[in-house]
């Protein structure tokens, strides 16, 4: 199981990085879009196009590790007036249920992809492309994100387990 989470754990890392090099494209993608109209009165198509499909896989590429790294914003007017062991039982819940919630979005994700397979969808915007060669990432990084959210959940169970 060890190798198993190492493996995971390399998995988010690259997936962060891939995130972070999506979004420095996005930025020069959008500088050069203004440049060419501002500079030359040229507009550039597919920018619109690939910036909000790239906004897409930065999103699920990088939810898993930034979960794991406790990066996510919370609001935690309550949970900061809660009990230690009444905060770990409501953590517990809420990391339990988020990964129910990313296992439901991961099987509607794999729906739809199939769905776009099987009837040959396609985009038809500046560039025509197969559509489930964009929105695999989403039960891609849904399922990265429910694994995760168990993994939470589970070493909150244990710690509890352990009295910590």
């Amino acid at each position: 199981m060890r190798v198993f989470w190492m493996i995971f754990d390399k998995l988010l890392n690259i997936l962060a990085g891939l995130a972070g090099v999506i979004l420095v494209f996005i930025c020069i993608a959008v500088c050069y879009t203004i440049g060419m109209r501002y500079l030359f009165s040229k507009t550039t198509i597919w920018v619109m196009q690939t910036t909000e499909y790239a906004l897409l896989w930065m999103l699920f590429f990088g939810t898993g590790w930034l979960l794991r790294e406790k990066g996510h914003i919370t609001t935690d007017i309550i949970h900061s007036h809660l009990s230690e062991p009444v905060r770990k039982w409501v953590d517990t819940i809420m990391f339990i249920a988020s990964g129910i919630a990313c296992g439901i979005m991961c099987y509607y994700g794999i729906k739809h992809v199939h769905e776009c397979i099987v009837n040959n969808i396609t985009d038809v915007r500046a560039v025509t492309i197969p559509k489930w060669t964009i929105f695999w990432v989403v039960p891609f990084g849904s399922g990265l994100l429910m694994i995760q959210f168990f993994r939470m959940a589970w070493h909150r169970i244990i710690d509890d387990r352990k009295g910590r």
